[in-house]
């Protein structure tokens, strides 16, 4: 037997090379592993039957690699990638699969590791149920190409089979995503659907909470690691190491723009070009699958909305940076930039300014600077919605709107959110007394083990009991009396339109002209009606 450089070989060192195919991760363990153990089974029985052939040659077993559950149509996995490195090492000299599927289902990559690569290492390579070895002159060798092909044709297939079914889902309202958003977990009945996981929940209606209270992402992330709330991949108990414990604004935002929180089912963000490209393409809003009310809603579609609101207005909004009434409303009349708010604390002022002129005033002739003192414009514009809206207003019924307000005062959420977790912390108890009262049934503890470890568990759920109804009074005092006062505040707070949050829901936009005059564009369409 010769090698492609026409030399005697006395030694052949190989490598049996087994892969189990992405598409075949759905089998059951059972016959995973009869796939691979099959593959190298028969690589094995032709390993033996070449020593028969060859006696004066010496034969040398360098590794059994095994890639799991990775696609044919990617050479970027583990095993693979340690076979490369021990060829490139001079440790082997020859490749064995069971078919030239298990090396590879895309056919140009295919054919440049059996064509070039691997004759340009000096390997030789072998695929036994096609016959092909590329040591030996065959006619299996010349329709590797075709065969390489057709193994890539099947994976395209396969894909787009794949793909269908999972379309077919999503407009079910079925997911088929991977990771679960923070809050949720799959349905231990049905893997499509979604359940409230509490930990999780109570730390997204936490971040929700903070976002309207009008803390930037900057702060939330701020508090939520100080607090060393954990991160949702902690919760999830995700494989990837945490070097650290700390939330970043990406994650955040996320969370806070995420749909799924309202009950929804919404899949499809992305697609990749086709069954080999790893580019991943983000599809337009009216392209993805959104089916609604498909689980329990953690947060509400007001809620939501407002929140939504205060992202866009605080927008490149900083820890250090004020958070003007108008910011992120006014616009420029002249160019329809976007207007911003600087300060000068030499001045002791703050003025408006177009962002397009100063980007590039100075380098050419663009717009104008728009520069007006902010503080009188802000009074120019609430004296303008006051007289545009207010003469309009019912202020006795005024409160009848506004009755969810007082669920959404820090000091009441803060007593309502510490009886939930007394409420949280006795179902625990409970299910840890039941199973402690299974174990005494069946023997495993005696009856004054069981006295003397439920001892600590009943005084503790009695605390807990007395802890919410110290909460229940106190809520019930908080409510009753800021009552009045809250009523009057709410009154004060609408009339004087210090409110951002009714601001964002109220203007759409501003435009503030070169001459110092504003147009008010309003999001009801028609007020007068």
């Amino acid at each position: 037997m010769y090698d492609n450089f026409f030399r005697f070989i006395k030694e052949i060192h190989y490598i049996i090379y087994t892969r189990l195919s992405k598409e075949e991760q759905g089998k059951s363990r059972e016959d995973q592993s009869r796939s691979i153990k099959n593959q190298i089974t028969v690589c094995q029985n032709y390993m033996e039957e070449e020593k028969r052939t060859y006696p004066n040659c010496i034969f040398k077993e360098v590794a059994i690699l095994k890639d799991d559950g990775v696609s044919g149509t990617t050479f970027n996995r583990e095993d693979f990638h340690k076979l490369v490195t021990l060829i490139e090492q001079k440790q082997a000299n020859m490749v064995i699969t069971k078919d030239l599927s298990r090396l590879g289902r895309d056919h140009i990559q295919t054919d440049d590791y059996l064509e070039k690569w691997f004759p340009e290492h000096n390997v030789r390579y072998v695929s036994v149920m096609e016959n092909i070895d590329t040591y030996v002159d065959s006619i299996s060798n010349e329709i590797a190409p075709i065969i390489n092909w057709s193994n890539e044709n099947f994976a395209r297939q396969t894909s787009k089979k794949i793909k269908k079914t999972f379309k077919e889902y999503r407009k079910d309202g079925k997911w088929t995503g991977g990771e679960i958003p923070l809050g949720y977990r799959k349905d231990p009945h049905d893997k499509y659907h979604f359940m409230i996981d509490e930990q999780g929940k109570e730390i997204v209606e936490r971040i929700f909470h903070l976002a309207l209270n009008h803390n930037s992402l900057d702060k939330i992330v701020k508090i939520l690691t100080e607090e060393n709330v954990p991160l949702p991949s902690a919760i999830k108990k995700n494989k990837r190491k945490l070097n650290i414990n700390m939330w970043s604004t990406k994650t955040v935002k996320s969370i806070l723009q995420n749909e799924m929180y309202l009950g929804h089912m919404v899949q499809g963000k992305t697609t990749r070009l086709n069954h080999k490209s790893k580019k991943i393409i983000y599809l337009e809003k009216a392209n993805w699958d959104i089916v609604k009310n498909t689980h329990e809603a953690i947060i509400d579609q007001e809620t939501f909305q407002n929140v939504q609101l205060l992202l866009k207005a605080n927008k490149n909004k900083t820890i250090h940076s004020y958070d003007y009434l108008l910011k992120g409303l006014i616009k420029c009349k002249e160019c329809k930039h976007s207007i911003s708010i600087q300060s000068y604390p030499k001045r002791k002022a703050c003025y408006t300014v177009c962002n397009y002129y100063r980007k590039y005033g100075s380098k050419k002739e663009v717009c104008t600077a728009h520069r007006f003192n902010y503080l009188e414009l802000e009074k120019l514009v609430l004296t303008q919605i006051k007289e545009d809206c207010f003469k309009y207003l019912d202020k006795d019924k005024l409160m009848e709107i506004l009755t969810n307000y007082q669920e959404h005062l820090p000091i009441i959420y803060d007593i309502k959110r510490n009886i939930e977790k007394s409420k949280q912390e006795i179902r625990k108890l409970d299910n840890q007394i039941k199973e402690i009262y299974n174990d005494k049934l069946e023997g495993i503890i005696t009856k004054e083990q069981y006295q003397n470890i439920t001892k600590s568990k009943y005084e503790t759920l009695e605390y807990e009991k007395k802890k919410i109804s110290r909460y229940q009074n106190q809520l019930k005092e908080t409510e009753k009396n800021n009552q009045k006062q809250n009523e009057k505040k709410i009154i004060q707070e609408v009339l004087s339109l210090n409110n951002k949050l009714l601001i964002l829901n109220l203007i759409d936009v501003i435009y503030l002209g070169q001459n110092g005059h504003i147009h008010i564009y309003y999001k009801i369409q028609k007020p007068y009606q």
